[in-house]
């Protein structure tokens, strides 16, 4: 049983670490000087033996608040829960705390939220985009001297770090393992064209079938919206065609199940007349019949990136503003094969 709270010091969490209590007091202090593995060590005694310092006396201490803010679009998105875990597994190492506001997409309720944050006297934000990724400029607010870190969310600022999923790498893997099973004509359900992510799914799209020797087909290629309703009209279009596809590459899993519905409507069988790409690896997926085939979002890994780039900056240490791209991986399943002869 741990001992209370009141009686533990410093170096009881040294003595149980087995490290020095000059060790401990740079763990405490987000000091420099220490490695991973006494870092380790020392938060497990911290929460072995239920320590706590007084964190009033220390953010007066050091000017720091110990907390940063974390402002969606959207709270209840299939993505933000990922994304916030991966934020808070980061940042927790450094003995910060996270607070999380929801601005519903809606540039006066994130200037609201900015600044209510900043009366709160946060160390830094980060503005995450829970699922409509598209470009933008600076935070609704002014944010003063703190510092910035957008996730999930393309922007051009020259100022603030920005991390993203490599769409165009992520369409590549989708589409590669396409033609390595031998298809040549793939058909694409994408997204608004108004989305950066989809033009950038596109253009991994193109690249490999540049590569590869294949004719780009405009008629092979849809746009609409992120619906199940969507994904089902455009594949119809695509089965009409002289010349349907043998293989759809769809920029959604969400999508993906309508597309699915309007190739079984059709009489086909997936994959043996027709194969089927997914992309975000959704909880749903790997249930649809057959599992899908599709790439997944490095979610977690953007999270905890984030994370260590606003911890940098609160550090000192900021890194160059710049767009940190972190690649997806595909998920093999069983709604691919290779084309019937």
């Amino acid at each position: 049983m741990s001992r209370p709270k009141s009686s533990v010091t410093i170096l009881d969490v040294a003595r149980l670490a087995g490290v020095s209590p000059a060790s401990v007091s740079k763990v405490l202090n987000d000091r420099p000087g220490v490695s991973k593995k006494t870092r380790s060590a020392v938060l497990d005694a911290i929460e072995k033996l239920n320590y706590q310092t007084n964190h009033i006396a220390r953010s007066l201490r050091m000017n720091r608040s110990f907390s940063v803010g974390v402002i969606t679009d959207d709270i209840e998105g299939v993505f933000t829960t990922t994304l916030v875990r991966g934020i808070e597994d980061s940042v927790r190492e450094w003995g910060i705390n996270v607070f999380l506001c929801n601005s519903y997409g809606k540039v006066e309720l994130e200037r609201d939220n900015i600044e209510a944050l900043l009366a709160k006297q946060v160390d830094g934000l980060i503005l995450m985009n829970g699922f409509k990724v598209t470009g933008r400029g600076l935070p609704a607010a002014p944010t003063g001297h703190i510092p910035v870190v957008y996730l999930y969310q393309y922007s051009d600022s020259p100022t603030i770090p920005a991390v993203i999923p490599d769409d165009v790498q992520g369409a590549r893997l989708a589409v590669e393992h396409l033609t390595s099973l031998g298809h040549r004509r793939i058909g694409v359900v994408g997204g608004p064209l108004n989305y950066e992510a989809v033009n950038k799914r596109l253009e991994g799209y193109r690249q490999v079938l540049d590569e590869q020797g294949i004719a780009f087909d405009p008629h092979l290629v849809l746009f609409g919206e992120w619906t199940q309703a969507e994904g089902y009209r455009l594949t119809r279009q695509l089965l009409e065609l002289p010349e349907p596809p043998t293989a759809i590459f769809t920029m959604s899993d969400l999508t993906a199940i309508g597309v699915a519905h309007a190739i079984v409507e059709k009489g086909l069988r997936i994959p043996v007349d027709i194969s089927l790409t997914g992309f975000d690896n959704r909880f749903f997926s790997r249930n649809q019949l057959p599992p899908l085939t599709t790439v997944e979002l490095p979610l977690y890994e953007m999270g905890k990136k984030a994370g260590e780039l606003l911890h940098a900056s609160i550090a000192g240490e900021a890194p160059p503003p710049q767009r940190h791209v972190i690649p997806c991986r595909l998920v093999l399943r069983e709604s691919t094969a290779p084309p019937r002869k």
